[in-house]
């Protein structure tokens, strides 16, 4: 599914301007910097001119990882702890819990007051379920159940049918004022299954794989051309220079449906490092240090207060489990202790 979520933030002009690509189920072993072999040469750039993430770390399934990068809290405070929402679950994240003015798929749409408009969007292009089809955006819970998934604010899309769902990437940047500060949400359902690809992709595999993994490594190229794309608009736009780009996947890869976690143990679902580690990386011309790998340890909590703290917002920081990380991703400063905020238990010494 691609959501592309942009929201103005009502703040001074030159603070810096947001894009935050989040990707479904990549796995960690599929990146051309961890050695794979699709190709990914604009991700591959991005993040060595930027800050890798090299002890970066997510939850194991959509849901939680989601409403934790919204709220800066574990998904226990906020009772997305079990599973993803379904379509027919009344069920969203809780109204009373503040956002960085943003929402995202998988926490749910029931009410208005759940959607992204509803959650301090300006504007909204995308999808509200998942594992629909990327092209004709027919998504189903179960046999009895389908319908079309594509919105532009709260009409459906029917023009846009046809149109792939990860190139619709930078619709909004075209129209955006460059001396507003943009808060551009891309959540894309690539590379989550069903897995469709254009078939100029699919033909960069011609001769590889089997063919769960030769469409899935030929969606991850796509989604590598769409990423492409968004930058150059960034800069033809003049928000560049005063941008930052953060990557991330909300879980490890799935290997049942091509995606592959090496070196890592396990996969999607699973609490073992290749459900819960993953890519991410920062690239950005505000980061003072670049070109480097960070060994920090970063969550996906800490995305929300880090990026509060580079908007300059005054926001109290009681009852979050996320830490503001960006000394330690810009400067390569002493990252939070691993209780991430949390008294150690008193016991007694060894040694």
């Amino acid at each position: 599914m691609c959501l592309v979520q942009p929201c103005s933030l009502a703040l001074p002009p030159r603070l810096p301007h947001f894009i935050f690509i989040m990707v479904d189920d990549q796995g960690y072993g599929d990146i051309g910097y961890h050695g794979s072999d699709i190709h990914t040469p604009v991700l591959d750039r991005l993040a060595a001119e930027g800050v890798k993430l090299e002890n970066y770390y997510v939850q194991p399934i959509c849901s939680p990882s989601r409403s934790q990068l919204m709220t800066g809290r574990y998904q226990i405070h906020t009772g997305l702890q079990h599973s993803i929402i379904h379509p027919r679950q009344p069920l969203c994240l809780p109204p009373d819990i503040p956002t960085p003015p943003e929402h995202l798929w998988h926490l749910g749409f029931c009410r208005p007051s759940c959607l992204p408009t509803g959650r301090g969007f300006q504007s909204f292009l995308g999808t509200l379920t998942g594992s629909g089809d990327h092209f004709s955006y027919q998504s189903c819970d179960g046999a009895e159940a389908c319908g079309f998934d594509l919105h532009d604010g709260d009409r459906p899309a029917w023009e846009m049918a046809g149109n792939y769902s990860t190139l619709l990437l930078k619709q909004f940047l075209k129209r955006h004022d460059p001396h507003t500060p943009l808060f551009l949400y891309l959540s894309l359902q690539a590379t989550h299954a069903p897995l469709q690809v254009p078939d100029h992709f699919l033909h960069l595999y011609d001769s590889q794989y089997n063919r769960l993994r030769r469409h899935y490594a030929a969606m991850l190229s796509c989604l590598d051309s769409g990423v492409a794309q968004v930058v150059q608009e960034l800069k033809t736009q003049e928000l560049y220079e005063n941008s930052v780009l953060i990557y991330s996947s909300d879980n490890g890869g799935q290997p049942l449906s091509g995606g592959s976690n090496w070196t890592l143990r396990g996969g999607k679902g699973t609490y073992w490092e290749g459900g819960i580690r993953t890519v991410g990386f920062v690239h950005s011309p505000l980061l003072k240090k670049k070109g480097i790998v960070s060994r920090a340890l970063i969550h996906v909590s800490d995305w929300y207060p880090t990026l509060l703290g580079l908007a300059g917002a005054r926001q109290s920081h009681h009852g979050l489990d996320g830490h503001d990380v960006w000394g330690s991703i810009s400067e390569g400063l002493p990252c939070p202790p691993p209780w991430r905020g949390m008294e150690p238990l008193a016991g007694p010494r060894r040694g």
